[in-house]
């Protein structure tokens, strides 16, 4: 079996230092070319490499991505903090190069499990509250998985939407202290913890009158993502243009 030649952008960082040694026990991906914060992209690509997993910064994805879609590589992102803005322009170079682009918040199977329970839960429940945990060097805050996390609510409740008893929304209340309640996407609040206690964790919480409903998940060790980015590589083709989601990837199965 020939192995896949792969093109890692960020193979020095926390994540991608884990998946180069996850590799050494996978035959069918080979690690082809590696691109660091100064070098030349043009060289990068220029190495031909098959499949592009990006494990680098949302402003990182910006200086290269054009080049990288354009070159007709299909390009894998599971960057941090990145922009809807970035989003929006990966969505628009896929459909310009008709190269296949998958965003990937989190490549945790368990994770992308807790988003798609709560998106189900948010179809029937009220209050959604997430609260996610990760380690003092995280880059931003919140974290992509919870703003994906968030967006799944939104669509969940939508699907939803005869329900009666939405519950309270963003704004209703008067703080005494700014920020107590946290910030709010797609009218779902957000908190955010870091600390040198915690790697990646996250909870998402629902009420109804007399209940309350808790989806909980923690990643323990970078060994968790591994698989999913294994999946990603081996199930690339199959995205047409532009994807947002692992689940949206295990979805096209």
């Amino acid at each position: 079996m020939q192995a896949v030649g792969l093109g890692l952008i960020g193979a020095d960082g926390r994540m991608g230092t884990a998946l180069r040694r996850h590799l050494e026990g996978v035959q069918d991906i080979a690690i082809y070319a590696t691109l660091e914060k100064g070098e030349s992209v043009e060289a990068f690509i220029g190495l031909k490499p098959e499949v592009v997993v990006d494990l680098s910064l949302g402003p990182a994805v910006d200086a290269h991505a054009a080049q990288i879609v354009s070159a007709g590589l299909p390009y894998i992102v599971g960057a941090t903090g990145y922009s809807e803005d970035t989003l929006n322009k990966l969505r628009s170079l896929a459909e310009q190069h008709a190269t296949p682009v998958l965003v990937v918040p989190n490549f945790s199977l368990g994770a992308n499990l807790l988003i798609r329970f709560a998106a189900q839960a948010a179809s029937l429940m009220d209050s959604p509250v997430i609260t996610e945990r990760h380690h003092a060097g995280k880059a931003d805050a919140p974290s992509g998985t919870a703003r994906f996390t968030a967006m799944r609510i939104a669509e969940g409740r939508q699907a939803g939407d005869r329900m009666p008893g939405r519950g309270p929304s963003p704004g209703q209340y008067r703080e005494s202290i700014a920020g107590v309640l946290g910030g709010t996407e797609h009218d779902v609040y957000l908190h955010s913890l870091r600390g040198s206690g915690y790697l990646a964790e996250q909870e998402v919480r629902f009420c109804l009158p007399g209940e309350t409903l808790c989806i909980e998940h923690r990643s323990i060790d970078r060994q968790c993502f591994m698989p999913g980015i294994v999946y990603a590589i081996r199930n690339i083709g199959r995205v047409q243009g532009f994807a947002y989601g692992l689940d949206t990837l295990l979805e096209l199965q």
